[in-house]
């Protein structure tokens, strides 16, 4: 069985907590690419959680209508591992991963 491409776009409009917008499948993925589009100004962190830590991967300050990418290289995640943004703005994620078959 072949590796599947998916897309996922979660909406985020809870501000000021750590909100999951991603979790690895049972048998891991890549994620190929995370885009933040921000609805207004907006502060953010985006997290890794791998079970034993939650780290800040990066952080940015978004204008208007602003596009971040906040990586540059595709995340290799094991089962339930997450990612999540903690934000002071509404925004949409939209994540791009490879699923292991």
């Amino acid at each position: 069985m072949a590796n599947t491409y998916k897309t996922v776009m979660v909406e985020v409009s809870t501000t000021g907590s750590n909100v999951v917008v991603f979790s690895a499948p049972s048998g891991g993925c890549i994620v190929r690419n995370v885009m933040i589009y921000a609805k207004g100004a907006a502060t953010l962190s985006v997290l890794y959680d791998d079970r034993t830590t939650n780290v800040a991967i990066n952080k940015a300050t978004l204008a208007l209508d602003e596009m971040w990418e906040p990586f540059s290289t595709p995340l290799g995640m094991q089962s339930a591992n997450t990612i999540s943004v903690n934000t002071s703005a509404a925004l949409n994620v939209l994540i791009t991963y490879v699923e292991f078959s």
